[in-house]
């Protein structure tokens, strides 16, 4: 380009250098040149279309790219995105953006762009502007999807709090399961927990049969024993079950060879109302069970964990109807995720069933607790190891803290069971606590479309 100037340069001096009784040469010489110079002007608007087609081209590989790894699901929603970027990326161009297409083909994104340039002089040739354009297509990288929501719905939670928490949980489930379901699966289970994890028609299955009447040891369907206060007392079983015991108190081993505790609640402290919900795909129903959640009981975190690892564990697959069995641990494009939700403190731990005599603050009275310490003692720490071995299989684990402003062992918690510092939200608010799910419903899907 510096050359074609200092060419016509040349030439404007060299006609200036002609006498006057050189005109008829000057004249001729100026035939000559006048093309020359619209020639050289025309190759400089060739090179500045060119550049700016390059323009055009790099910015719609990068839309096309952010389309793809957002968690859009509509053609509407990656041309938003899409769109945004695109605008942004060519603010600074010489090119007038004047249509983009992003679409979803299959795994792909399929983008398009035209823009147009004014020429210096290549418009004597040309009808109008010249026209650029530019296409491009994005594999969408994706993954299968098992996603366990352990909600807390302990007494605390009642009011304003237990409504937030519907409306942010109900959010989640619109961002993580999506409306295609092929090639890639989005599936959610529901794990409410309060004082123990309501199984309903599961309980069965999980913690083993009992026999009927009333007996002196765990395993009957009435179970009389001393409570805290020395005196003889008898609780029927529940569907909810507690904490498992023994070598796989902590593992996520079948029930079948270990099953989980039993639970005989008080009347003062009853298993919740709210059942879990295993693996499914069903926003709906998923958001029906939701809405279903009342705030009632104590709290036993631990167990809430325990079942948000369950949900998506394989060896529980038996448990639950085919479409809900979670995919073997190792499973090429599958992510498995649990978020675990709480307001406070874990103060509910186990005895035989029944909730022990040294359990926290605010897990009943002595009236309502066996005369025996935790099985498996703190609630915390049971906690923190099943995190422990939940993340060593592969779960990715978000945890949230709602107003645990001055529950430092529920900070702790929190810390220790995410999977890294990126995964702990503590929101103060109601509506801190949505933008929190809101958060880690993006990420969950961002994480789905990019790893």
């Amino acid at each position: 380009m510096k050359t074609d100037i200092s060419v016509l340069g040349r030439v404007s001096r060299f006609l200036r250098g002609f006498r006057r009784d050189d005109g008829a040469v000057a004249v001729q010489f100026a035939l000559v040149a006048l093309p020359l110079a619209i020639t050289v002007f025309g190759v400089f608007d060739v090179s500045r279309a060119s550049n700016e087609k390059m323009h055009l081209q790099d910015a719609l590989d990068a839309a096309a790219l952010a389309a793809a790894r957002s968690p859009a699901t509509t053609d509407s929603q990656l041309q938003a995105i899409g769109a945004s970027v695109l605008a942004a990326d060519l603010s600074v161009s010489k090119a007038v953006l004047k249509s983009s297409s992003f679409k979803l083909e299959g795994s792909k994104v399929v983008a398009t762009a035209q823009a147009t340039i004014s020429p210096y002089v290549a418009g004597l040739w040309l009808d109008g502007d010249m026209v650029l354009g530019a296409e491009t297509e994005v594999t969408r990288s994706a993954n299968n999807l098992e996603v366990a929501l352990a909600l807390d719905v302990t007494g605390s939670m009642s009011g304003s709090k237990i409504s937030d928490l519907k409306d942010a949980a109900k959010e989640l489930v619109d961002l993580v399961v999506q409306d295609v379901q092929t090639p890639y699966y989005t599936k959610l289970a529901i794990v409410p927990y309060s004082m123990g994890v309501n199984l309903g028609g599961y309980a069965q299955a999980a913690r083993g049969s009992y026999s009927s009447g009333t007996c002196t040891s765990p395993g009957c369907q009435n179970y009389k024993f001393t409570n805290a206060r020395g005196n003889l007392v008898t609780f029927p079983i529940s569907t909810c079950v507690t904490e498992r015991t023994g070598s796989q108190a902590y593992t996520d081993a079948a029930p079948g060879g270990a099953p989980v505790g039993r639970n005989y609640p008080s009347t003062n402290n009853p298993c919740p109302s709210a059942t879990i919900m295993p693996l499914s795909t069903d926003r709906s129903a998923l958001k029906s069970r939701i809405d279903d959640l009342q705030a009632a009981g104590s709290t036993a975190g631990q167990i809430g964990v325990g079942w948000g690892w369950y949900m998506v564990s394989p060896n529980f697959g038996s448990l639950w109807p085919a479409a809900s069995r979670p995919a073997p641990y190792g499973t090429e494009k599958l992510l498995k995720v649990m978020v675990l939700m709480t307001d406070g403190d874990f103060n509910t731990t186990y005895c035989n069933g029944v909730i022990s005599k040294d359990a926290g603050s605010g897990s009943g009275s002595s009236n309502d607790k066996i005369n025996c310490n935790a099985t498996n003692g703190d609630a915390f720490a049971q906690a923190k190891t099943l995190c422990t071995n939940m993340k060593a299989a592969g779960v990715i684990v978000y945890t949230v803290g709602f107003d645990v402003g001055g529950a430092q062992q529920a900070q702790n918690l929190l810390q220790s069971c995410a999977t890294d510092a990126k995964h702990v939200y503590l929101p103060s608010s109601g509506a801190a606590l949505k933008d929190a799910f809101r958060a880690i419903g993006q990420d969950i899907s961002q994480l789905r479309l990019s790893r």
